[in-house]
């Protein structure tokens, strides 16, 4: 069954309108500064999602656009003045970048209050410690969709992804929720069979409709990460949908599940730190 989203967006929206509301009247930590390098069509299309989202729950959005070949001193120039002005409450540097530019160096000079991304070694380093305060939002929204179908304690969770965006993060977040994890990839043999033995199972991989009605239990739970695009241009998650959605307690959907929560959580990160 297709899981309905929209008490969770609802509450999110209405309580990141109540957050921003009271830093405008402070005047302090209400803006969002979008560091984009280059003019990729991806990283351009995420900037106008952002933008959009910020609009609805009252946030400014400050866009420093760079040429493609930028250097590092511009780009840290600009992270500086984001740190140091109170009306900024977070930063967000698009990735990934052009090759000749570090990544690392630039993620770890951000702010860590200001990191909505957690891309710096302090707030992922938190993570793993059990004090995080921000989180990455896909991993943020995984799991605020998985405390909602169930209560995770005890719950056996089979995440497929190990990136330090989805799979690691949240992998910690779970184990902070007394469940039982296990984290899944490309070189996991047999997953179909793996998966089916799960309460939940979190599919992040990118691979079109890869997972069929064989990977599935009728009371399972799947929360689908994966973006993709399927031979006739739409877009789609790891999960078929329609070959799994009655064979299964819930599954979210690809468009309208996780990524509907994502810009929003990325946003309220911004009164985490």
């Amino acid at each position: 069954m297709k899981y309905d989203l929209s008490h969770l967006r609802d509450d999110l929206l209405m309580q990141l309108q109540e957050k921003v509301a009271r830093a405008r009247e402070r005047q302090v930590g209400y803006k969002l500064l979008v560091l984009r390098v280059g003019d990729k069509k991806s990283d351009i299309s995420y900037e106008n999602a952002i933008k959009k989202s910020a609009e609805r729950v009252g946030v400014e959005v400050e866009a420093s656009d760079f040429a493609e070949l930028a250097t590092e001193s511009e780009i840290v120039s600009e992270i500086k003045r984001g740190n140091l002005d109170n009306t900024i409450g977070g930063i967000l540097l698009l990735q990934p970048l052009p090759e000749h530019l570090d990544a690392y160096t630039l993620n770890s000079l951000i702010d860590h209050d200001k990191d909505v991304d957690c891309l710096t070694p302090a707030n992922q380093w938190k993570i793993f410690t059990g004090k995080g305060t921000i989180f990455p939002a896909t991993a943020k929204s995984a799991l605020l969709i998985a405390k909602d179908m169930m209560s995770l304690e005890g719950k056996k969770v089979l995440i497929v992804n190990r990136s330090m965006v989805i799979g690691k993060p949240l992998a910690m977040m779970l184990l902070d929720e007394n469940a039982t994890v296990t984290i899944a990839h490309s070189k996991t043999e047999n997953i179909s069979a793996l998966a089916r033995d799960y309460d939940i199972v979190v599919y992040g991989t990118g691979q079109p409709e890869w997972v069929d009605a064989s990977f599935v239990s009728e009371d399972q739970s799947i929360i689908d990460c994966g973006i993709a695009f399927n031979d006739d241009g739409k877009m789609v998650g790891d999960v078929d949908f329609e070959a799994v959605k009655d064979r299964v307690k819930h599954v979210t959907s690809v468009p309208g599940g996780v990524g509907s929560l994502t810009n929003l959580l990325l946003l309220d990160n911004m009164f985490k730190g």
